[in-house]
């Protein structure tokens, strides 16, 4: 019998152990989801403003100087999706789009837009540019045009004061003034220094580091100043639309 306990026993034990093997690494798997998961969480615009969203040569760009952007963005954004689908524009920023979801290519477009403004008007307050009286006039137009496009939601929603927005208009101004200068220079046309254009990234590679903070890409775009109901992971729509759909299929 003891013979018989003693072959038993050792057997248990592996049982045991693999059991408890598999609970750690069970827990380690869970562990890990919820780290990953919480760190995909999407970032409250609104609750960094003062925090450093990139570093251009070691100088900062905070969240509060992305706000024009933000709201060009969205509003440019809903616009095309209100078209693409009234009933629910959320349908729009949720598609994929050449290889990216359209909420996604905002993001980015409202950083590297936001990135080569800041170095044309660094550069333009090198050279001591400034506007004219006339340009003056012009900005001031551009603005008005800008409120009067704005969705009233967003209005609603500023992450900064008017005033902010509409200096930061007028910095894109003068940093547009700059680029011209630099294109007539250079004897090419302007766009060739736009934030997509060849010369522009060509400058940008060779003269300056850009670091973005990692919690930028936390942000969903047509969610800051713009909001939609709860949404259907897969095809956008609210609940009570794809409830009411599903009862008209019967």
């Amino acid at each position: 019998m003891d013979k018989k306990v003693a072959k038993k026993t050792p057997s248990k034990k592996r049982k045991l152990i693999t059991i408890l093997v598999i609970i750690v690494i069970v827990i380690a798997v869970v562990i890990v989801c919820v780290r990953a998961f919480k760190n995909r969480e999407a970032v409250a615009f609104s609750e960094h403003l003062d925090d450093v969203a990139a570093t251009i040569n070691g100088e900062s760009l905070l969240y509060r100087d992305l706000s024009f952007y933000v709201l060009y963005e969205e509003m440019q954004g809903e616009k095309e999706a209100r078209v693409y689908n009234p009933e629910s524009s959320k349908d729009w920023w949720n598609s994929y789009v050449n290889g990216k979801f359209v909420s996604v290519t905002a993001r980015e477009t409202a950083m590297d837009m936001a990135v080569h403004d800041r170095i044309m008007y660094d550069l333009a307050k090198k050279d001591n540019i400034t506007l004219t009286s006339e340009e003056e006039n012009q900005v001031a137009m551009t603005q008005s045009d800008f409120w009067e496009d704005l969705f009233d939601e967003q209005k609603k929603n500023l992450p900064v004061s008017k005033e902010e927005i509409n200096e930061q208009i007028k910095r894109i101004a003068i940093g547009e003034k700059y680029q011209n200068t630099l294109a007539e220079e250079k004897g090419v046309n302007s766009f060739e220094y736009n934030y997509d254009g060849y010369l522009y990234k060509q400058m940008l590679d060779s003269d300056y580091k850009v670091k973005i903070d990692d919690n930028y890409d936390k942000l969903v775009f047509g969610e800051i100043t713009i909001h939609h109901d709860k949404v259907n992971f897969i095809n956008g729509l609210t609940d009570e639309k794809k409830e009411e759909m599903e009862n008209r299929k019967k």
